[in-house]
């Protein structure tokens, strides 16, 4: 079952963006919506918060959720999804989008059948941006379930230890080539050492890229 939410309502959308495609760049562009009406500036790029949202680890921020709540940012959320957000849609691939939000909300049985009604009438409809501000509204105001794919952020033991047993096994046989040259000369040693160093420390930092890249 795949859950209603802000980083699946982001994963429905972003392939029929013509502009905002990237997955950072479609949250930030559909969370404007909101930032926009509110004194909310920070960078949620630059502080990492988004590729967090995005990842399942964060919730959407409060001062977001509570300020799509009220009417008059609701009203301006659909203004900005008429004039911004279809405009950045594929009009080829309206048909599409759609049918991606019609399996994507039937995914999910925690929706109210209630709720699944309205906002299915709402996609049947002639308004698609205004099924896509009221979505979007739900999305990010549904309780918050940390992901189960923040497994992505715990450190993998066994290739840790593969990748720390092959970083030394390296150095060991670098040190032990050297050893047993009969004519080696100090810098070209000392050469040696530091590479096999500097080798391990790049496989160790490597390690960490892949844990900590965004998947």
């Amino acid at each position: 079952m795949s859950e209603f939410c802000f980083v699946s309502y982001v994963e429905a959308i972003r392939p029929f963006l013509m502009k905002n495609s990237s997955k950072e760049d479609a949250a930030l562009f559909l969370l404007d919506s909101v930032r926009n009406q509110t004194n909310e500036k920070k960078d949620m790029k630059k502080d990492g918060s988004l590729k967090r949202i995005l990842r399942g680890v964060l919730p959407v921020p409060e001062e977001i959720r509570l300020a799509a709540a009220k009417s008059e940012i609701a009203d301006g959320v659909a203004s900005y999804f008429r004039k911004e957000v279809t405009q950045d849609l594929n009009p080829h691939l309206t048909d599409d989008a759609k049918e991606v939000f019609v399996r994507l909300l039937n995914s999910d049985d925690t929706i109210p059948d209630s709720r699944k009604e309205k906002l299915m009438a709402l996609l049947k409809g002639d308004d698609f941006a205004l099924f896509l501000s009221q979505s979007f509204i739900y999305a990010i105001s549904r309780p918050f379930n940390k992901s189960t794919e923040d497994g992505h952020q715990k450190i993998s033991i066994p290739l840790l230890i593969f990748t720390l047993l092959y970083g030394l096994g390296i150095y060991f046989l670098t040190m032990l080539t050297m050893i047993n040259m009969r004519e080696i000369s100090q810098p070209l040693m000392a050469f040696a050492f530091f590479f096999a160093i500097g080798l391990f420390v790049f496989l160790i930092g490597f390690y960490f890229f892949l844990w900590r890249r965004d998947i």
